[in-house]
């Protein structure tokens, strides 16, 4: 057995390389914010990156000799800051300041859904109205039609022109619309238009070509008969007028989808008082037109194009010259024109089928300082109404309902309807206090507007 002693065996030292005294301070590279060195790599490539969308240089050679194309940055100056002053001037609102906006807009101009006029027609077929002269409490008598869907051939059957007038009801101020006359037509009506210089006078264009004048006569005194009696009629080779319209009380302008224009005389008989042909450079068929004048109007085209045409002085009828002068342009077919005034200046309001509309100031011939845009808000609106001062456009939508925007401050509200369908129809009263849409399956809806 072995005995156990005490021994110290030798001391084995790795004596360190680096003095004890000497302290490092650690720095984890994967969380490190110090800068990298910089790298002179000459297979690095050293030039600068420019911005195309503000690249003004003509070449880059270095910081002492850089080049600039002062006439692209003028012109790109020019073309940006209108914008930002505009932008500036009236800016975006908050979604808070838009809600505000549109409860102001429904409590200044509340509208409301007043009646619902059913005609008896085919389902699913357009319609056409027209508000006359005002018979009662402030409310217009009114005529409509349905129009039958003539993509295939149509035959025409059982067409009729209804009159509507506002009878007082017993209890309370208000008026109910009923049925005082119907007017058995040949044929269904492509147009219609009242005359703003007598109210009691309206004319409506044939699918057939035929063109007719009616006048609504009141019942006075005792007697209460209502009656519309037709004073003229004549046929034409042109085919339907698509737009009508009044330059004053006795003459009546025709607008055909071939380029034509004729105005009517019916001082004496209905007689033809001058033709016009758009020119070869207008290859599009129109499909509204509002006139300014005796010799003075404005056409819309299917491709989006407005024209104003107007007579360069008193000549006759068969050497009359007609001045053309294109407007802003639409991007698609233009579905309504109309005639309004803003602060006292008269201006025409075209929309297209996007929403698009243009307010063309008559009085400027340069289109860039002669229009004001709007954007109504989507869906799509295909035709538009608006107030008197023009500061709110009307647009029906579907199911019956109505949308309404205030083109100053771009506030928009909006009625529920309780039909089906989607409305392709509105036209404002003269007073504005009544607005038409329609057709929905066979049905119009009126509207009362009240302030």
């Amino acid at each position: 057995m072995d005995v156990l002693s005490h021994y110290s065996s030798p001391v084995v030292e790795f004596p360190a390389t680096q003095p004890l005294e000497k302290q490092y301070a650690l720095v984890d590279n994967c969380t490190g914010t110090d800068p990298p060195p910089p790298s002179k790599d000459a297979t690095t490539g050293t030039q600068e990156k420019l911005h195309v969308a503000t690249q003004t240089e003509q070449r880059l050679v270095s910081s002492k000799d850089v080049e600039y194309d002062e006439r692209a940055l003028a012109k790109w100056l020019r073309q940006i800051c209108p914008m930002i002053e505009r932008e500036l001037m009236n800016p975006t609102p908050l979604m808070e300041d838009l809600a505000m906006i549109q409860c102001r807009l429904e409590e200044e101009l509340q509208v409301f859904t007043y009646q619902k006029l059913a005609m008896g027609g085919v389902e699913n077929s357009q319609g056409l109205a027209i508000w006359l002269c005002v018979h009662t409490n402030n409310a217009p008598a009114l005529v409509a039609t349905t129009v039958a869907p003539h993509d295939d051939w149509c035959e025409h059957v059982d067409q009729q022109l209804k009159l509507f007038v506002p009878q007082r009801m017993s209890n309370g101020n208000l008026v109910i619309y009923a049925e005082a006359k119907t007017l058995p037509l040949k044929s269904c009506l492509r147009s219609l238009c009242t005359n703003p210089f007598n109210k009691n006078m309206f004319a409506g264009s044939t699918m057939d070509g035929e063109l007719f004048v009616w006048l609504y006569e009141q019942a006075r005194g005792a007697d209460s008969s209502i009656d519309i009696k037709q004073l003229y009629g004549v046929s034409s080779t042109q085919g339907a007028a698509i737009a009508l319209d009044w330059p004053r009380e006795q003459l009546l302008m025709a607008c055909y989808a071939n380029g034509s224009v004729r105005q009517w005389d019916l001082s004496r008989k209905m007689t033809l008082n001058w033709e016009y042909s758009l020119p070869a450079t207008v290859t599009s068929e129109p499909t509204a037109l509002v006139a300014l004048g005796v010799d003075d109007f404005v056409l819309g085209t299917n491709d989006g194009g407005v024209y104003r045409c107007w007579s360069t002085g008193r000549q006759a009828a068969a050497t009359k010259q007609i001045q053309l002068l294109a407007l802003r342009r639409h991007r698609f077919m233009v579905s309504t024109l109309l005639r309004t005034e803003m602060e006292g200046k008269q201006f025409v309001l075209s929309c297209d089928l996007s929403g698009q509309a243009f307010y063309h100031d008559m009085r400027l011939v340069d289109e860039d300082m002669a229009q004001l845009i709007v954007q109504i808000p989507l869906p799509f609106k295909n035709v538009i109404a608006c107030s008197r001062d023009g500061n709110i456009i009307y647009c029906p939508g579907n199911d019956g309902a109505l949308e309404y925007y205030r083109v100053s401050d771009g506030a928009h509200a909006h009625v529920r309807g309780g039909l089906r369908g989607k409305g392709s129809l509105i036209k404002s009263s003269d007073n504005g206090r009544w607005l038409i849409t329609g057709l929905y399956g066979d049905e119009f809806q009126i509207f009362y507007v009240e302030y």
